[in-house]
């Protein structure tokens, strides 16, 4: 939370002032906005400005500043964490343009410049960026289980786990069944041991498909087809 207010305090501080000193609502506008609606109280340009962008709801005992426009509560500076975060889970962290439309059906006076600042800093968004996905599959017909395998290194040296830098992917392209291996290496010598121990489990595949080409497997031996 701290760092999300740091960087909303240097962005707001980047904008032209006039500008900036309305970019958000800080607890102490909010209540002078509620003095302007209940009392007719402040000056002139602030009341002409009030006026023109909200109105005081009463929900029970509490009197609640909303947007004309939006018909939404207005959220001050010190809500917006908070507020974003939640609107952010409820959408399940997809993304900028789902969380912005939440927000937007919900509330009035959060900018999008703030939801990106605040979307910039969570953890489990990053996660889920830098986390590297294979390459799409090209078509490859297959007639029958183990007929083809297609095999994919997966490059975790930007996540790696206890020395494990890459992953051994094979799946076999009719009954789409997968087998992953983690290796610290993507020499020949592991890669080759882990598809050794894959074949006398469940016997070599008719063809190894590679992004280097086809290999075909027999019993004894692996060459490289014609």
């Amino acid at each position: 939370m701290e760092l999300f207010y740091s960087k909303l305090d240097k962005h707001i501080e980047s904008l032209d002032e006039k500008f900036g000193s309305k970019f958000v609502i800080k607890k102490a506008a909010y209540n002078g906005i509620i003095l302007v609606l209940k009392d007719g109280c402040g000056e002139s340009s602030f009341k002409l400005w009030v006026h023109k962008h909200f109105k005081l709801v009463t929900i029970g005992e509490l009197q609640v500043v909303y947007g004309i426009e939006s018909n939404n509560p207005v959220i001050t500076y010190e809500q917006l964490y908070v507020t974003i975060k939640e609107c952010h889970e409820r959408v399940e962290h997809h993304g900028r343009d789902k969380t912005w439309k939440e927000i937007k059906q919900q509330y009035r006076w959060i900018p999008f410049d703030v939801v990106v600042i605040f979307l910039s800093q969570c953890d489990l968004c990053w996660n889920r960026k830098a986390f590297p996905k294979p390459i799409a599959d090209k078509p490859i017909t297959s007639i029958s289980f183990l007929t083809r395998i297609q095999m994919d290194l997966i490059d975790m040296r930007s996540i790696p786990d206890g020395g494990f830098h890459w992953i051994l992917h094979t799946k076999d392209r009719f009954a789409k069944f997968s087998w992953a291996y983690a290796l610290k290496t993507k020499e020949a010598q592991p890669v080759a041991e882990k598809l050794l121990h894959q074949f006398y489990s469940f016997e070599p595949p008719r063809i190894l498909q590679s992004d280097n080409g086809k290999i075909r497997c027999k019993s004894d031996k692996t060459e490289k087809a014609p």
